[in-house]
């Protein structure tokens, strides 16, 4: 078993729960409301937004011109693709959408989306480059197995089918590939307690990832 997949095992039952979640799986029958689906893209929209900016900061904990290169191209990814694709997802659900209010389009970040991203900050800030890894890898991960998972159930509404088009794309494939490489080169050569600060930091960004379902499942912190 490799470091990546120890660190995974260690936050099985998180990481079943996650990807039985009942978004998950009222997306997979597209019968997810889509307002909940909307709050989702938002709160989402913003978590990304910190992303980008933990992705920027993580470079500083490295003089690895390689691993420098690769955080910039997550980076770049994440401002450039993935931004966009919700951007775009959430002016065309707005446009078909029987009401046109601004009002649609005010949004304040929850108690859980701002909680994980601060969370990731702090240890964008506090942490070595081995537990900025470790934290940051849940998120493509996870929805990397969401979305392979949905594939083939998606089929009818155009939004859903996007978005779970975007995240078995190729290009996550390869972005959760290298993830997990440098997972397996960091972990191995550290000692035991930085061992156990890695997997302490994966597992609970896979409970904030879950909690995010929930909050959006909810529409509520």
């Amino acid at each position: 078993m490799t470091f990546a997949d120890t660190l995974k095992q260690h936050s099985n039952d998180t990481w079943q729960k996650i990807l039985s979640h009942r978004f998950v799986i009222e997306l997979s029958s597209e019968s997810l409301p889509l307002n909940k689906f909307v709050f989702y893209l938002r709160q989402d929209h913003y978590f990304l937004g910190e992303f980008s900016k933990f992705l920027h900061s993580a470079k500083e904990k490295t003089n690895d011109n390689k691993l420098k290169e690769w955080l910039d191209s997550l980076y770049m990814n994440t401002v450039n693709f993935e931004m966009e694709m919700q951007k775009q997802l959430l002016n065309s659900l707005w446009l078909s959408s029987s009401s046109h209010n601004t009002s649609n389009y005010e949004f304040f970040p929850c108690r859980t989306t701002l909680n994980y991203t601060s969370y990731l900050m702090n240890t964008s800030s506090n942490g070595t480059l081995n537990e900025i890894v470790s934290v940051m890898a849940p998120c493509p991960w996870t929805y990397l197995e969401i979305a392979q998972k949905l594939s083939k159930m998606v089929k009818g509404n155009e939004a859903y089918k996007k978005w779970v088009q975007f995240y078995s794309s190729t290009e996550s494939h390869r972005q959760v590939a290298e993830i997990k490489e440098i997972l397996n080169r960091l972990g191995p050569k550290v000692d035991d307690e930085s061992k156990a600060k890695m997997k302490n930091h994966f597992a609970n960004a896979c409970v904030y990832e879950y909690l995010f379902w929930e909050m959006a499942y909810n529409i509520r912190d």
